[in-house]
């Protein structure tokens, strides 16, 4: 599985949500390999998406196509900065991965200083994600070669998951392994796309 997170301040939620689903019913049908997209707002206004492709080359077809240029550059105007675009051609599930019946996402975002073997990084992330909470239904993981790493959990209960605060990385761990860089993000407004669901 290939997944983009895409990440960026938006000056109205509501507006970015629209866009979103005016991507879901004009550009989803024509996205070949597109298995879901997953999008929240944390309480300081980042919208943190994550874009779920079969494979590297649906992802890449589907961003090629004109229509997604169009629809990207009339979209590009909610962000109030920068967008970030971080792509991970290989992902770890655990649990019953992602789930639109989810009421709370949280998405991890750092680097690990000496990464090692990614898929043994991968694996570790994976099982602490399954740790974070009484409701947690799945989640996946994307680590890149070079340490970069993402973890998103997904909760049946918005009162579970990490406290708003400071992230201690053996909360994501539980282990030596250096990680800088570290964020939590906390997505309680949420926004889901499937191709079963439309």
């Amino acid at each position: 599985m290939f997944v983009q997170v895409v990440r960026g301040v938006v000056a109205d939620g509501a507006a970015a949500f629209a866009r979103l689903d005016q991507w879901r019913q004009h550009l989803a049908p024509g996205a070949a390999g597109w298995l879901g997209t997953t999008a929240g707002i944390s309480a300081d206004d980042e919208l943190v998406a994550l874009v779920r492709f079969s494979t590297t080359a649906d992802a890449r077809a589907s961003n090629d196509r004109v229509e997604q240029g169009m629809w990207w550059a009339e979209s590009a105007v909610v962000f109030a900065g920068d967008v970030t675009f971080d792509n991970y051609e290989e992902v770890t599930l655990f649990g019953d991965g992602g789930s639109d019946a989810a009421a709370l996402v949280e998405v991890v975002a750092g680097r690990a200083q000496r990464p090692g073997a990614r898929l043994p990084l991968a694996a570790a992330l994976a099982a602490k994600g399954l740790e974070r909470g009484r409701s947690v239904i799945g989640g996946l993981v994307g680590v890149h070669t070079d340490g970069r790493l993402m973890q998103a959990v997904y909760f049946g209960d918005a009162a579970d998951g990490v406290p708003s605060g400071p992230m201690d990385r053996r909360d994501l761990l539980g282990s030596d392994t250096r990680v800088s860089e570290l964020r939590l993000l906390r997505l309680e407004r949420l926004w889901f796309g499937s191709p079963d669901h439309g």
